[in-house]
């Protein structure tokens, strides 16, 4: 019998204060009999980089699947960043890890980077693990701006015969990159089928870099730059 799970979590469910923003995390899994889906938010305040974590124990989601940890990163620039650590069931599990959308003041032609990083763990010694990325050309992670422009798909798929292997990737390979388009929104996402029973875990950052004019403005706003959608 096909099982369907819709479950929800809130870090904070709390009218955001003054210079506040919710943010945050959903993660839908299938395993062709199986589904679930949970979202994980919290607030944040001040300004820079900040990291919160949503999940420091495992949560199961079906058959052994499971979430093992999960982050997000933020900073007013803007910038958005996933960890995650995740578990397949008894067979292979289908994982979308999908970041919320960072909605801001138009940004025309600034500078940008992505990176991601995915490690995959055996945990089933005599089978071997493998990871396959279901976007565009087999890659794993997607960063993209004004909720429909691809700008990067990072992390092709890879296998291991037992251990642990880590793949990243970037773009550009090094420095920052010059869009030339008028941004309002970015977003980071992971989509990917894992061997059953192995585990993945993975990092990304797509970072937005205003002309410095436009940095000075911003810096009198804090993260109130931001305005909130979640997914």
């Amino acid at each position: 019998m096909k099982r369907s799970i819709a479950l929800f979590f809130v870090g904070l469910f709390l009218p955001a204060a003054a210079d506040a923003c919710l943010v945050g995390i959903t993660i839908s899994a299938s395993d062709g009999t199986n589904t679930a889906s949970r979202n994980f938010a919290a607030e944040i305040t001040g300004e820079g980089l900040q990291r919160v974590s949503l999940v420091d124990q495992d949560i199961v989601l079906f058959d052994d699947a499971a979430i093992e940890g999960l982050a997000i990163r933020l900073d007013e620039d803007p910038e958005v960043g996933i960890e995650f650590a995740v578990r397949a069931g008894n067979s292979e599990t289908t994982f979308t890890i999908t970041s919320e959308v960072l909605e801001f003041d138009a940004l025309t032609n600034p500078s940008a980077y992505a990176s991601a990083g995915v490690t995959l763990s055996d945990r089933t010694p005599t089978n071997g693990a493998a990871i396959t990325g279901l976007f565009d050309g087999g890659k794993m992670h997607q960063a993209k701006y004004n909720g429909s422009i691809v700008w990067a798909n990072l992390v092709g798929s890879f296998a291991v015969t037992n251990n642990t292997l880590t793949i990243s990737e970037s773009r550009p390979a090094s420095g920052d990159e010059i869009i030339n388009d008028t941004l309002t929104s970015i977003e980071s996402q992971f989509k990917f089928k894992l061997s059953a029973k192995d585990a993945a875990a993975g990092t990304s950052t797509f970072a937005v870099i205003p002309e410095p004019a436009t940095m000075a403005l911003l810096g009198l706003g804090g993260i109130g730059f931001l305005r909130r959608k979640l997914n």
